[in-house]
C-alpha cells in the first residue's frame, strides 16, 4: 500500500479508503490510485484483510444451480454491484442433497454477509443459513421473519398478462400450463395465476391443463408428446415456465408438423437469449435477472451498514414480449 501511495501521490489512507469504500474518494484520485495499482500489479490480501481489520469485504451469494442462462445472468448482475460497491463475491450451489460448502465455519468466518436463493422448501439449508448468524438477504423465498430482507419476482403480473395474451388467440379449454417442479415456488405461484385467469375468464380448468416436470428442454418435449395430440382445428395455447421448457415443447411440435402459431400458440418465461434465437422467436415473460442479482447484494451492502433497521421487500416487474410464437 505504502508502494502504491507513493507512485499515485497520495496518503497510505487515501489508498486504504480507495479500496474499501471507493465512492468516498475523489474520480481523479481514485484514477490515479486505480493506475498504480495496475501499473504495479498490487493485489491486496482479502483474507488477510478481514484478520487485521475484523471487517470483512467480502459476501457470499448462494444459488440451487450455477449451471444455464438465468443463473449466469444473475451472477453477472450481483458481481457488477458487488464490485461498484467496494465488495468481492463469493460464489457457490447447494452441491446436491449434502450441505452447502460456503457455509461452513471456514468459510462463514470471512464472509460479511449472505445472498441466498431459495426456490423450494428446504429446511436442512435454512437450518444451516441461519447457524450461520451472518446478515442475510433471501432471493426468491417469500419468508416472513423480522429484520429479514427479501427480493422477489412479481411472477402474478407476468403470469397473468400472459394468460390473457393467450385468450385473446385461444379458446380457454385448449390452454395449458407446463411448469417446473410442483414445489417450486415460482412454478407454484405460475400454475395458480393461470388457473385464476382463466376462471376469471369463466372456465374451470381441468388438472390435465396444468402440469408439472422440470425446468428443461427434456420435460418440454416430453410434454409436448401428449399435447399435439390435442390439436385440433382450434389453436392450442401453452404458457411454459421458462424458456427452455417452451423451446422442448416448439421442438417437438415442429417434429410432428405442428404450425406455430397457426396450431400452437406458445409463451415461455425468463427472456433469455434462447428466446431470440427460436424460429420462429420465442413470446416470453422477461423477468429483470441481472437486476434480481444487483438487488440482492445492494439490500445486502444496506444491511450491514444498518444492521437495526427492519426487513424490507423488494418486488421486481416482470413483462410479456410478444413474439412470433403467439403473434397473428
Amino acid at each position: 500500500m505504502e508502494d502504491v501511495a507513493l507512485a499515485a501521490g497520495v496518503s497510505t489512507a487515501t489508498v486504504s479508503r480507495f479500496l474499501n469504500s471507493p465512492s468516498r474518494v475523489a474520480k481523479d484520485t481514485a484514477e490515479r490510485v486505480q493506475n498504480a495499482i495496475r501499473q504495479l500489479g498490487y493485489r491486496p490480501n482479502v483474507f488477510a484483510q478481514v484478520l487485521m481489520t475484523r471487517k470483512s469485504r467480502v459476501i457470499g451469494i448462494l444459488l440451487p444451480d450455477i449451471h444455464g442462462e438465468f443463473y449466469s445472468e444473475l451472477l453477472r448482475g450481483a458481481d457488477a454491484e458487488a464490485h461498484r460497491l467496494g465488495y468481492h463475491l463469493l460464489i457457490s450451489s447447494e452441491g446436491g442433497e449434502g450441505p452447502a460448502t460456503m457455509l461452513s465455519s471456514n468459510v462463514v468466518g470471512f464472509m460479511a454477509g449472505l445472498a441466498v436463493m431459495i426456490t423450494e422448501p428446504n429446511e436442512q439449508l435454512w437450518l444451516q443459513i441461519k447457524e450461520s448468524g451472518l446478515p442475510l438477504v433471501v432471493i426468491d423465498e417469500a419468508i416472513h421473519l423480522n429484520g429479514l430482507d427479501r427480493v422477489l419476482v412479481d411472477n402474478a403480473s407476468g403470469t397473468r398478462e400472459a394468460v390473457e395474451h393467450l385468450l385473446t388467440r385461444v379458446d380457454s379449454k385448449n390452454m395449458y400450463f407446463v411448469g417446473g417442479p410442483k414445489e417450486n415456488f415460482d412454478t407454484a405461484e405460475r400454475a395458480k395465476v393461470f388457473v385464476e385467469t382463466l376462471a376469471k375468464a369463466g372456465r374451470t380448468s381441468s388438472d390435465d391443463q396444468v402440469r408439472y416436470g422440470d425446468y428443461t428442454v427434456e420435460w418440454g418435449r416430453k410434454a409436448a408428446e401428449s399435447l399435439v395430440k390435442k390439436i385440433g382445428p382450434a389453436p392450442l395455447g401453452v404458457l411454459a415456465a421458462n424458456d427452455e421448457i417452451a423451446f422442448g415443447i416448439m421442438q417437438a411440435a415442429q417434429d410432428a408438423g405442428i404450425a406455430i402459431p397457426g396450431q400452437l400458440r406458445i409463451v415461455g418465461f425468463d427472456d433469455t437469449r434462447l428466446a431470440s434465437l427460436t424460429r420462429p422467436q420465442l413470446s416470453t415473460v422477461r423477468v429483470p435477472t441481472a437486476d434480481l442479482g444487483a438487488q440482492a447484494v445492494r439490500s445486502l451492502v444496506d444491511r450491514l451498514a444498518n444492521g437495526d433497521r427492519p426487513g424490507t421487500l423488494t418486488t421486481l416487474p416482470t413483462r410479456l414480449v410478444v413474439r412470433g410464437t403467439s403473434a397473428e
